[in-house]
């Protein structure tokens, strides 16, 4: 693993922590990291998989790190993390669960500034970060059967995405 290099990187993941984790762990309680901060060194790696799922250039892992270049890897800048909750990461196959991650994005949508939200399904991690933009853009993904590649469905922002999720059936 490697640290972040950049100061701002430091200071973006800070907030990402205050502004949304730490509302969401007072909510729901403890959450579950499933992907976090991306070193330069980490998405290369990452990215030599068949099917790595990851955009660094859009999805603000990589936070205020530079490329090789010593150009930004992402513009959005802020920062990002995947998480669940761990009766949901421990129990995906139970489809009881009184709280779902739909439960968790919708509350997320209602309370709190975000940059953007990825949702990829009631029992899957979402996708959460905090930028300077602070869209509150909500992406819903669905999974390619064919492919396995994850592909965009509905999407909002601010209150239409409050009406996306409330809507969403997966």
């Amino acid at each position: 693993m490697v640290l972040p290099k950049q100061p701002d990187t430091w200071r973006a993941l800070s907030a990402l922590a205050t502004r949304l984790l730490d509302p969401i762990v007072d909510q729901f309680g403890p959450i579950t990291l499933t992907y976090g901060f991306c070193s330069p060194e980490l998405a290369r790696l990452i990215a030599k998989n068949p099917n790595p799922h990851i955009a660094p250039q859009l999805d603000q892992h990589c936070a205020h790190e530079l490329n090789n270049k010593q150009a930004l890897i992402c513009t959005r800048l802020g920062a990002a993390c995947d998480f669940i909750l761990p009766a949901i990461a421990q129990q995906p196959q139970l489809k009881t669960h009184a709280i779902t991650m739909q439960h968790v994005a919708l509350w997320i949508c209602e309370n709190l500034k975000f940059d953007r939200l990825y949702y990829y399904g009631k029992h899957r991690p979402l996708h959460l970060s905090f930028g300077p933009q602070q869209n509150q853009f909500l992406q819903t993904m669905k999974t390619n059967p064919d492919t396995g590649h994850r592909v965009p469905s509905k999407k909002g922002r601010g209150p239409s995405a409050i009406s996306v999720i409330k809507q969403v059936d997966y």
